[in-house]
Parts: C-alpha cells; sequence; structure tokens
C-alpha cells in the first residue's frame, strides 16, 4: 500500500497549480484579453476560490472519522508522484477549462488561471496547519495516521 501525506501533498501541488494559473492569465493576455479585464478576472478567481476554500461551511457537517492506524509495511510515495495524483480532478478539470475558454472567451481563461492560482494559495494555506501524521491512501480515500518520526 502506497500512501500519500496530506500535508506534503498540498504542499507539493501549490507551484504547480500557481504556474498553470499564471500561464492562463498569459495565454489570455496572448489572445487577446485586456490587461486590466485579464488581472481582474485572474484576481477575483484567485480570491473567491481562496475565501470559499477556507470558508467552506459544508466542512461543519461532515461526519467526523477518526484516521486508522497505519499498516506497517505502507510506503510514502515520492514528491513527483503526490503531486501528480493531487491534480486529479480539480487542476486537470480547470485547466480544460482553461483550455477550451481560450479560443472563445479570453477572460474567462484569466479568471480559470485564478482559480487555478488560489486553489494553491489555499492548498498552501491548509499545509500550514495540516497534521504531519495524516495520510490518505488514494485509491481508497481512507485516512491513516502514521507516528511521527
Amino acid at each position: 500500500m502506497t500512501l500519500h501525506s496530506l500535508r506534503d501533498r498540498a504542499l507539493y501541488v501549490a507551484p504547480i497549480r500557481l504556474a498553470l494559473g499564471i500561464m492562463w492569465v498569459a495565454a489570455a493576455r496572448l489572445l487577446g484579453a485586456p490587461a486590466t479585464g485579464a488581472l481582474l478576472a485572474f484576481g477575483g478567481g484567485a480570491f473567491v476560490t481562496v475565501f470559499s476554500l477556507a470558508n467552506d461551511p459544508r466542512a461543519r457537517f461532515l461526519p467526523r472519522r477518526e484516521p486508522k492506524p497505519a499498516p506497517a509495511d505502507a510506503s510514502v510515495a515520492g514528491p513527483l508522484r503526490q503531486a501528480l495524483v493531487a491534480t486529479l480532478p480539480s487542476t486537470a478539470g480547470v485547466s480544460v477549462l482553461a483550455a477550451v475558454a481560450l479560443a472563445f472567451k479570453p477572460t474567462l481563461a484569466a479568471v480559470l488561471g485564478g482559480v487555478s492560482a488560489g486553489l494553491g494559495v489555499a492548498g498552501a494555506l491548509y499545509a500550514l496547519r495540516a497534521d504531519r501524521t495524516l495520510y490518505l491512501e488514494p485509491r481508497s480515500g481512507v485516512v491513516y495516521r502514521r507516528p511521527s518520526a
């Protein structure tokens, strides 16, 4: 069984999300989005995403489950694998939508770039307060606790 650190994967995927966000706003500018409109759209998308993820009221209604003890033979995935797995489906989906939007509404691609960057910022903020002992098995979605080293 291969586990992913909840804290580390949020940190590892943050630069990917930020880079994609910057890439989408730059592409929007290259394809005709006005400078002010693209930057406002990017900033708005980032702000709304970070605000929404930081203040999600649905979290209060989720059942609180105690993490299971991690199996002794479980290994931890490397940083690259954790980052790439963390891009699915949210980051990949936003990027697909941004690519499609470039053809029709470049300013919408800038908004989606802001959403991608906002996901990165929100993930980095989560990593600052995340429990270092919590690990996820991505296929099953089960959360495990490993003793701190």
